[in-house]
């Protein structure tokens, strides 16, 4: 019996604040499609389950890697799972959207390939990869972006920085601030066995379940330093300890903001002149924060999470593996189930020198645990990335 109940608390665990967040203080959701609405799923001839993160690669391009972290993180044996893989949206300026596979050049096909958080710089992509046994843990693999004469987009492998073994499953989302330092969350307390989730012990578990049910803050950004196909060295950054760290961007001046899914928290930290970090503003969210965009063209931060509520959450926590099958394999262009999604702004106010929050974006069935939001160069379409979905939304502006 009581290894049931430890079973039953870590599925809960592995999604709290991804699947079954709910607001502490329950308030009845509203729908905010002021400035965008209309999402639709963006179709593909492939699979492209679980889309978490994605950058722009110019004005008409954005890629992306997917990977069923879902049913990873819910304990489902690594050998049954999918190897992820990497796409691109094009056509986006034209407003004529198509989306490719993007083929992995040069990686060891003798790996895995289980991508989370990304970063680009110019045709550098930066990808945080679960390599779990075969890679000995979580590394950052880099790969160049190259387009063809025809326009087809491949990615050559580069080269790889090992994580350590604090990191095997939990290095979730990075921003890379040269060619030698980059930052990196990890958004579990503990890493997870090399075998995968599936073998945590009971007391990993009830470790896990107790830092996430108390909100003991047991999750930190890390300031690390690049080693080319060897062993990153890092560090924590001062005050970034939250329940679980998520989400980082960088404004590409002096801000780095991160999130914390569980405590509900956004922290910002100004780069010092002799280059350390130092935390400067802590805020509250409405959302259980993911991942977190800057966007380049209205220079401010674009924070996504869910707000589920806590009849909504029972009810697909009720079944857990029909609403997977559900979801992952809905067939339309639209999600079946209710899943609230919002998008918030994040910016600088001048006249206090702190950042503010402003709502973009609230919808119930845009997305299946929404991880990014990403506005285009022109502004006509927010492209919602997931932890879960089949693939990525896309929600058009609203006149």
């Amino acid at each position: 019996m009581l290894k049931k109940i430890v079973l039953a608390a870590i599925a809960l665990s592995a999604l709290f604040g991804l699947w079954f967040c709910s607001q502490q203080n329950y308030v009845q959701l509203k729908e905010f499609t002021k400035y965008y609405g209309d999402c639709t799923y963006q179709q593909a001839d492939f699979s492209m389950i679980g889309p978490e993160d994605a950058v722009f690669y110019d004005e008409n391009t954005l890629i992306g890697c997917h990977s069923n972290l879902l049913k990873i993180y819910i304990g489902i044996p690594l050998n049954e799972i999918e190897n992820g893989g990497c796409y691109a949206v094009t056509g986006i300026a034209s407003q004529n959207l198509q989306i490719q596979k993007l083929e992995l050049i040069g990686y060891p096909k003798e790996l895995d390939f289980y991508p989370h958080g990304q970063y680009i710089i110019e045709n550098t992509y930066y990808v945080c990869n679960h390599g779990y046994e075969k890679s000995d843990g979580d590394r950052i693999d880099v790969f160049d972006v190259v387009k063809s004469q025809n326009n087809t987009i491949y990615l050559q492998f580069k080269y790889f920085t090992h994580l350590g073994p604090r990191f095997t499953g939990d290095a979730n989302d990075l921003v890379v601030l040269n060619n030698q330092r980059f930052l990196v969350t990890d958004w579990y307390p503990i890493a997870f066995p090399l075998e995968g989730p599936s073998h945590l012990t009971n007391l990993e578990k009830i470790k896990i379940q107790t830092f996430q049910a108390l909100k003991i803050r047991g999750s930190h950004l890390w300031d690390c330093q690049f080693k080319i196909n060897q062993l990153a060295e890092c560090e924590i950054v001062e005050g970034s300890d939250g329940v679980m760290v998520n989400g980082v961007a960088f404004d590409q001046k002096e801000t780095i903001l991160t999130s914390d899914t569980i405590g509900q928290k956004l922290r910002s930290f100004k780069i010092q002149g002799d280059g350390s970090l130092k935390l400067h503003q802590v805020i509250d969210t409405r959302l259980a924060a993911d991942n977190i965009n800057f966007d380049k063209v209205r220079n401010q931060f674009l924070v996504a999470g869910t707000l589920n509520s806590e009849k909504d959450s029972q009810v697909l926590a009720k079944n857990m593996t029909a609403s997977i099958e559900l979801i992952q394999n809905n067939p339309g262009n639209q999600s079946l189930v209710t899943y609230w999604a919002g998008v918030d702004i994040v910016k600088l106010e001048e006249q206090t020198n702190q950042l503010i929050t402003e709502e973009l974006f609230t919808a119930e069935k845009a997305n299946v645990i929404v991880a990014g939001g990403l506005v285009s160069h022109s502004g006509d379409f927010l492209f919602l990335t997931s932890y879960g979905d089949k693939s990525i939304s896309v929600c058009k502006k609203q006149n």
